[in-house]
């Protein structure tokens, strides 16, 4: 018992110094009193410092502010639509931020892109149809080789001039023999122009719906990617005895 009460004794007194050493509330206190010294050092060091509203009319804000916090600087981005920087920094260095702001927020061609998209008709009937246009017979040949139809007609052509800044939203019908067929193209989009390589357009989270007379709606879903110059087929939807085909084809300006 002796020497239990030894051993509780010599840790209470260890305790008892470590307490005496770094008491939390002196901790508490001195963290504080730190934290409003650089409080107040910051605010003097701001004091002369200047505000500048930004409006960011082609690149993103969030992009932006992030190439700007290489400056000493206060940014902060409005939320919304409104596209706008608040920048506030000192007077010497309000310069170079504008001229870095005039030079990165520019058009791009790199954002803006033509699409164009073919709907075929794929079925064992001609349906007294006009030939396929000749741009398009290296596509229904290839489609020959690998789908049992037999004949291939162009219903419509949708163009969208798309960019990054937004998704593509299209509505419209097409008339299968005396059926009218609704259809519905959502898509996002990124353009990348590789190192000595034609640009690609690719479609993320595509989604083109067909409608068939008030029927169920088919769909065709995908992420695909259309380089510049190739036509590729992107899917089809099945309506009984005939398919409905998506070729589609980009182009870009230089």
């Amino acid at each position: 018992m002796i020497r239990v009460k030894t051993f509780l004794s010599i840790a209470v007194l260890i305790s008892s110094a470590a307490f005496a050493q770094n008491p939390p509330q002196q901790n508490d206190a001195e963290r504080y009193r730190l934290e409003l010294a650089e409080r107040a050092r910051q605010e003097a060091e701001q004091r002369d410092w200047e505000t500048k509203i930004f409006q960011i009319k082609f690149v993103e804000p969030n992009e932006l502010q992030r190439v700007l916090s290489m400056f000493r600087s206060n940014i902060s981005v409005s939320g919304g639509g409104l596209r706008v920087l608040s920048v506030r920094a000192p007077k010497e260095i309000m310069p170079a931020i504008e001229d870095t702001i005039k030079r990165l927020d520019v058009p791009s061609a790199n954002r803006d892109a033509e699409l164009t998209i073919f709907i075929l008709l794929a079925s064992d009937q001609a349906d007294g149809a006009a030939a396929v246009p000749a741009g398009l017979q290296p596509v229904v040949n290839q489609l020959k080789t690998v789908l049992s139809y037999k004949n291939y007609q162009l219903v419509d052509t949708l163009i969208s001039h798309v960019s990054e800044s937004g998704p593509a939203n299209l509505r419209g019908s097409v008339t299968v023999g005396t059926m009218p067929v609704f259809y519905n193209f959502q898509s996002g989009f990124r353009i990348e122009r590789p190192d000595g390589k034609p640009p690609i357009l690719r479609l993320r989270g595509m989604r083109f719906g067909f409608q068939p007379g008030g029927r169920d709606e088919l769909t065709v879903s995908t992420d695909v990617d259309v380089p510049q110059g190739q036509q590729v087929v992107v899917g089809k939807a099945t309506m009984g005895d005939r398919a409905m085909i998506l070729v589609m084809t980009s182009k870009f300006s230089n």
